[in-house]
């Protein structure tokens, strides 16, 4: 009897630990947008096999074969894997799980899968541990036998959006870029409110399905003016959203390195970036770039196919949209601006160099769509919202001043992150203190960047929390051979955090935040 009591409660703290371990694995799927393959390799990078239950489950199998007290080590392995549980419950994430219809959908199959798999442990006990090993593959499983019936409830809400949108009688703006499309989308969507209402998904949404969304819950009939954000996964990613969203002016910010894990060359990335530009030179009116973009092949080939529909923004003489000046000031950036013959003089709130050219690009488009609201776009740059997490300035009373720079992560933004920190110390008399688990996607040059970066982090902080210093070994030696700097290293985002408070910052100093990298990327768990 006592033998069978114990195999229950060992059968139902399995069980528990099943469902508390599958929430979190769930977490890290959907993390990765739900794709088995990018999941299988955070599954075997950050390890999420099972090692902690696992080791005490054979412990207390060797117990149970040698006939040492057999049900007691039954009750014994229960109780560890109620407790393990426990503490996996008390984890937190920097994006928590959200139980959306197709989570909840997900989570309830592979559950289910992973129950009928556990009723085995009621005949060989022993095999629990496969069965605890076996959890992510349930995962993966449930997550392919629903995947059918989510492509076609997802296909209807795309048909749903693209009827709407097909309805849609105004303007139509298409943003890329390896970086900045962000910034672009919020600064030109907030300007040209000074025309008209302004349709755009705030944050990053930059999918057909995230705009799909977006579409269907807010595009309304008075839009004048619709701005997608367009992201490249991979090559057609920006094709398959231009013919989707068919916009008449398209925006290239840049072309950098952001993506080179993903496209292995700049001229790949170009590429990737030029389908917005090809689907506006076949089937729109005006194509915005900046001078470096409009350099490269295959923009330069599209000018010289279609030089009616390119505007060129940048520093050089021959740019249609010149930036002439900039000065960043205690009040904010100072910009001097040429359009032809009009001149524009503000200052904005936007911290960053790079929103310069940014703006600049905003420019060109009101000036082909709504020239008449130019002269008050001064007064409007003034009242920009900053962008959430992209050096977004925070003042505080007592404490010191915030960069939050937390998704601006790329080299270029992070070197002027930097720059603007320092010089921001420097105005105000205080330290400087970066924060940072480097950037990503950086391919075969991770190592290379993140050696210049760390050097210069070490030269021009007074502070640097390295987090997650594993994953950026030359950073952290670049930091430390700069021999400015007081580096430190830590394990998390948290971990670095209760260090700070152990700086005695004041409200002199500056904090800058420079990236903050999901889960998936910043620590390694011990399951």
């Amino acid at each position: 009897m006592m033998a069978i009591v114990a195999l229950a409660l060992f059968f139902l703290a399995l069980l528990y630990f099943g469902f508390v371990r599958m929430r979190t694995l769930l977490a890290y799927f959907q993390q990765e947008e739900y794709d088995p393959a990018r999941f299988l390799i955070a599954w075997r990078t950050i390890r999420l096999f099972d090692v902690m239950a696992s080791v005490a489950l054979i412990i207390g199998f060797v117990l149970v074969f040698l006939n040492i007290w057999p049900s007691g080590a039954m009750v014994l392995m229960a109780l560890v894997l109620a407790l393990i549980a426990e503490r996996e419950r008390g984890y937190t994430f920097k994006k928590s799980l959200t139980m959306t219809p197709r989570a909840t959908r997900l989570f309830r199959l592979a559950l289910g899968l992973a129950g009928l798999v556990s009723l085995i442990v009621l005949i060989w006990p022993v095999t629990s541990i496969l069965v605890i090993q076996a959890l992510p593959i349930e995962l993966v499983i449930a997550n392919a036998i629903l995947k059918p019936g989510e492509d076609r409830r997802n296909q209807a809400y795309i048909d749903e959006a693209s009827e709407k949108l097909a309805a849609f009688k105004g303007i139509r703006i298409g943003v890329t870029g390896s970086f900045g499309k962000t910034s672009v989308k919020h600064i030109l969507g907030q300007l040209l409110t000074l025309d008209a209402p302004v349709f755009y998904s705030r944050g990053s949404i930059n999918t057909v399905l995230g705009l799909t969304r977006h579409i269907r819950q807010r595009l309304q009939p008075a839009h004048k003016y619709f701005i997608a954000e367009m992201g490249a996964y991979q090559k057609g990613s920006i094709a398959k959203l231009a013919d989707f969203v068919k916009p008449g002016i398209g925006i290239i910010t840049a072309v950098g390195e952001a993506h080179l894990e993903r496209f292995g060359t700049l001229a790949d990335t170009a590429m990737a970036k030029a389908e917005l530009a090809d689907y506006v030179c076949a089937h729109g009116r005006l194509v915005v770039v900046t001078e470096a973009v409009a350099a490269l092949e295959p923009f330069a080939r599209l000018r010289a196919a279609h030089p009616d529909k390119f505007v060129i923004c940048g520093a050089g003489d021959s740019c249609d949209v010149r930036l002439v000046s900039s000065e960043l000031t205690e009040a904010g950036r100072k910009l001097s601006i040429a359009l032809g013959d009009k001149r524009i003089e503000l200052v904005s709130p936007l911290l960053g160099a790079y929103n310069d050219l940014n703006i600049c690009l905003c420019l060109a488009v009101i000036d082909a769509v709504a020239p008449d609201i130019l002269p008050f776009v001064p007064a409007a740059a003034a009242e920009l919202e900053q962008v959430p997490h992209r050096l977004e300035k925070r003042e505080s009373v007592t404490g010191p001043l915030v960069l939050d720079d937390a998704y601006n992560a790329n080299e270029a933004g992070m070197r002027e992150a930097l720059a603007v920190a320092r010089a921001l110390a420097d105005q105000r008399g205080g330290r400087a203190v970066i924060v940072t688990p480097g950037i990503v996607e950086l391919g075969a040059r991770h190592a290379e960047v993140h050696a210049e970066l760390g050097t210069l982090a070490g030269a021009t902080s007074d502070i640097v929390h390295i987090v997650n210093p594993d994953r950026i070994r030359s950073f952290v030696r670049g930091a430390q051979a700069a021999k400015h700097a007081r580096v430190a290293t830590h394990a998390s985002l948290v971990a670095a955090r209760k260090a700070l408070a152990e700086d005695s910052l004041d409200t002199k100093d500056v904090i800058l935040y420079a990236n903050d990298l999901p889960d998936v990327l910043e620590e390694k768990r011990i399951l």
